[in-house]
């Protein structure tokens, strides 16, 4: 891992190999001498290779977007209200770009998480909670707002009584933010983008994807969130979206199956090269711009056990499938495989997740004729 300033060094020579320390020195208001120190440190990393300083940089995916802690109160009796209700709690890590980094990372891939936290306890649970499968070195740290947060009230059938969600934080997402990492974007294997950012961001990011030909993948958040998507969405690899969400940013109502599908076409018109829109335990349809167009049965499951989390695993599998040169129906078939057992999970992410499990279960599905 590198400290703050190796990392600062790094990117402006990833950016510019043929600045001298002098110059690295003056751009970063730091000494000629404590440059030329880092910079040996970097070599000795083997982050660089000689001179000119050429970067060892090996592709990471780029997860961009929301990382929270989620509390949940699940109440012993009926609600009271102004006054003191007795409770059982429980804590665990969240938010959508997160979560699909921890799939990711689980599966064996170098993801690394680009978002924003607070200077608090709360930021430190999430890192520690993640950093097994999920680089932290580009999350940055804002004083003055407190890490994203959600907290909701269940009672005692599990069903939500209130949620308060803190994500304020996210608005620090600028667009400014995002470009100075524009460097290490410059060289993804891939970007994941939820829209928690807002909408200057995701331009940004769209822009960045197109300009240096990189596959980019969306994942709306919720339908509220739909006005953070641009209209012009030429740059787009995959967009992974919900009915609710679709009709949403269209302004369109489904009420029949042809109408479903219409929206797929509508987001083709937009400038996304594939689409898949989800709709629960219904069919789902993909579509892409070579004229494919399939539905897909997602798996039935016999007894949910948490729901929670189940759109980001589906994401991060159809993300792995394309990132391990999978076809659009393969990657689909992982997606549908991740959630079917994430929602017999009472984790957000299942622990058990592995490259293996999920080529197994894949193939288990696909043998028992569910998917």
């Amino acid at each position: 891992m590198l400290n703050q300033n190796e990392q600062r060094v790094l990117e402006l020579l990833e950016a510019n190999p043929f600045l001298s320390q002098q110059e690295v020195a003056d751009r970063l208001a730091m000494n000629r001498s404590t440059v030329a120190t880092i910079i040996s440190t970097l070599m000795a990393k083997k982050q660089l290779l000689g001179r000119a300083y050429i970067v060892n940089r090996q592709q990471d995916v780029y997860c961009i977007g929301a990382m929270n802690v989620d509390r949940k109160f699940t109440l012993q009796q009926p609600l009271v209200p102004k006054t003191s209700n007795p409770v059982s709690s429980s804590m665990s890590v969240g938010g959508v770009a997160r979560n699909i980094a921890e799939n990711l990372g689980r599966l064996g891939q170098r993801v690394s998480l680009l978002s924003v936290a607070g200077r608090d306890q709360d930021y430190e649970w999430v890192k520690q909670q993640s950093e097994p499968h999920i680089n932290f070195q580009h999350v940055t740290q804002l004083t003055g707002y407190a890490t994203s947060a959600y907290s909701a009230i269940l009672d005692e059938s599990g069903e939500m009584q209130l949620a308060l969600a803190d994500m304020a934080i996210c608005d620090q997402m600028t667009a400014d933010w995002l470009t100075s990492h524009r460097p290490l974007l410059a060289q993804a294997k891939m970007i994941v983008l939820d829209l928690n950012a807002p909408l200057a961001t995701v331009e940004a990011v769209i822009e960045i994807a197109r300009h240096y030909q990189l596959d980019l993948v969306v994942i709306p958040v919720s339908s509220p969130k739909m006005n953070h998507l641009p209209r012009n969405l030429a740059g787009v690899t995959w967009l992974i979206v919900n009915q609710d969400e679709s009709e949403t940013f269209f302004d369109r109502r489904v009420r029949t199956n042809e109408d479903f599908e219409a929206l797929a076409e509508l987001w083709l018109e937009a400038g996304v090269a594939n689409v898949v829109i989800t709709r629960g335990k219904k069919t789902s349809y993909y579509a892409n711009q070579a004229g494919v167009r399939t539905h897909y049965q997602p798996p039935v499951v016999s007894e949910v056990v948490d729901v929670t989390g189940a759109g980001d695993s589906f994401a991060a599998g159809l993300v792995y499938g394309q990132l391990s040169g999978r076809t659009p129906a393969e990657s689909i078939g992982l997606a549908m495989t991740n959630a079917y057992y994430t929602i017999q999970s009472s984790q957000t992410v299942r622990p058990e997740l592995n490259e293996a499990t999920l080529l197994n279960d894949y193939q288990y599905l696909q043998k028992e004729g569910v998917i």
